[in-house]
């Protein structure tokens, strides 16, 4: 057939015009798989792609962007990555490999008009650009790479992307956002859960389609070697199987015990076998994610109300006086922390929380812990310190008003986890703390390229340092007290709680 009449078919040009980098530095002619087939032949508007490592969708993704900008007039084109280093990759190793190495008959048909370190114009008017983000124009066709990576490294870059790249693109235009899960927290997480719950066969242009590809889809992941795994996992393979409609390969089964002894359960986020698996995998950018599904497993998260009106009551304060102030209230009960009650605010002073505390939240209050910098000026009232308000409000009751001392905020932290093992939290007063804790995370270091213990500034922090707060409240609290003891009295509560519950 004639070739001039082929290149009217986006899947004869992929699979016949572009050369690429192979995994070994080889330089081999671009040919769609199975699943980059099925996703070029049910490509929609709006699309999500969740996948697992290593099945070429990121450089199907960016040639199909390439494509369209080569044989497409007047298309603007972009790309958008999660970091510079990731974006110089795709400029240079994918498409500038691709336009090096064109066909004859492909260069003769297109051309290139200028070609700068990020953005590539054509002679038919169209133009490609690839960056951390764009900025102003309208893009007809977005691609936005590893977009998982962006909602967890850089929150506010990705909220860029969605109220900003995203919106540019017209109702006839298309998007693209292709990545692996990154934790379940983020833009990424919430767009898939929601198009994975729409079950709505005829979707509007503007509403996503979902494409996930597990790792049982790629025919390489295979081990013909006999790789030793517990009943567990073999358990956890007859289930899937049950559950997929599917079978299961010893050599699958071997490739993914032998790569599970190497990833430990980062596997579910790198080779998911479920949607909702690739967004459980806990992540080391979250300082509490870990500690708070080993409080679910061990039934330290519950829905009964675990305050005990006899026993005293404490509180602990993150304050911003022109920001949100939260509240953590709870009881040390038989070894147990419980976190009975929590409260949030903001734009109020130091006299309302303390009158809302004694009229709202009439607990019987043995102390109220303030943060240490408590102590400057109120901002509301000059002469007012919260300190001073705490103290003049709650004087004819018996409780004591403790300023925090300043200590380091990463030493706090680990206190925090430490302690997290005894905590019981009271689901119907304290989830949404709780699903604040669980976003309380690291910052990303472009320069080191990996998270740096540093707490990211985001609204969860107002959250995370309440909790802190209480934590170190506790120290203070169990200073004099046997420690050990009541570590022993909690484990026997939690072992009573599995055979009520």
């Amino acid at each position: 057939m004639n070739e001039y009449l082929e290149l009217d078919s986006p899947k004869w040009r992929l699979n016949n015009l572009y050369k690429i980098v192979d995994k070994q530095g080889n330089s081999i002619p671009f040919k769609l798989n199975r699943v980059q087939s099925d996703v070029l032949d049910n490509l929609h508007n709006r699309n999500l792609i969740l996948k697992a490592r290593q099945l070429g969708m990121s450089t199907f993704s960016v040639l199909y962007m390439l494509d369209k900008a080569l044989f497409n007039n007047n298309l603007s084109c972009g790309i958008v990555s999660y970091s510079l280093e990731h974006a110089q990759h795709i400029f240079k190793r994918i498409i500038g490999h691709a336009l090096d190495n064109l066909s004859p008959l492909a260069k003769s048909l297109t051309g290139i008009v200028q070609r700068s370190a990020r953005e590539i114009t054509f002679v038919n008017g169209s133009f490609l650009r690839v960056d951390t983000t764009l900025r102003g124009g309208t893009c007809q066709n977005v691609l936005v790479s590893e977009f998982g990576k962006t909602c967890a490294r850089n929150p506010l870059k990705a909220e860029e992307v969605i109220t900003g790249t995203l919106q540019t693109v017209p109702i006839d235009g298309q998007v693209i956002i292709e990545s692996t899960g990154e934790g379940n927290e983020g833009y990424f997480a919430e767009m898939v859960n929601i198009a994975h719950q729409n079950n709505n066969p005829e979707l509007s242009p503007l509403e996503y389609k979902l494409f996930f590809f597990d790792w049982m889809k790629e025919a390489s992941y295979y081990m013909l070697q006999p790789v030793s795994y517990d009943i567990a996992l073999q358990d956890y393979f007859n289930k899937l199987e049950e559950d997929q409609n599917t079978k299961i390969t010893q050599p699958q089964r071997n490739w993914y015990a032998h790569m599970r002894s190497i990833l430990g359960e980062k596997i579910k986020q790198e080779f998911p076998s479920t949607i909702s698996e690739a967004f459980l995998s806990s992540s080391d950018a979250y300082y509490f994610q870990e500690s708070i599904e080993k409080a679910y497993q061990e039934f330290r998260c519950i829905s009964t109300n675990v305050y005990d009106p006899i026993h005293q009551t404490y509180a602990a304060m993150d304050i911003g006086v022109n920001d949100l102030t939260v509240i953590t209230f709870f009881q040390l009960i038989h070894g147990e922390i419980r976190i009975i009650d929590y409260y949030e605010d903001k734009n109020k002073s130091s006299g309302f929380y303390a009158n809302f505390m004694l009229k709202e939240k009439p607990y019987i209050y043995n102390k109220i812990f303030l943060p240490h910098d408590s102590r400057k000026r109120d901002g509301v009232i000059v002469e007012n310190t919260w300190e001073r308000d705490f103290n003049k409000l709650f004087a004819h009751t018996e409780t004591k008003i403790i300023v925090l001392k300043s200590t380091d905020k990463i030493v706090n932290i680990s206190n925090a986890k430490i302690k997290f093992d005894r905590c019981v939290f009271n689901l119907t007063k304290v989830k949404p703390l709780i699903d604040m804790l669980r976003k309380y995370r690291k910052q990303w270091s472009e320069q080191y390229g990996k998270y740096i213990d540093k707490p990211y500034e985001g609204v969860e922090e107002h959250y995370a340092d309440s909790f802190i707060y209480a934590m170190q409240a506790v120290t203070h609290i169990e200073a004099v007290g046997d420690i050990n003891k009541a570590y022993k009295m909690h484990k026997d509560v939690i072992e009573m709680r599995k055979y009520k519950i």
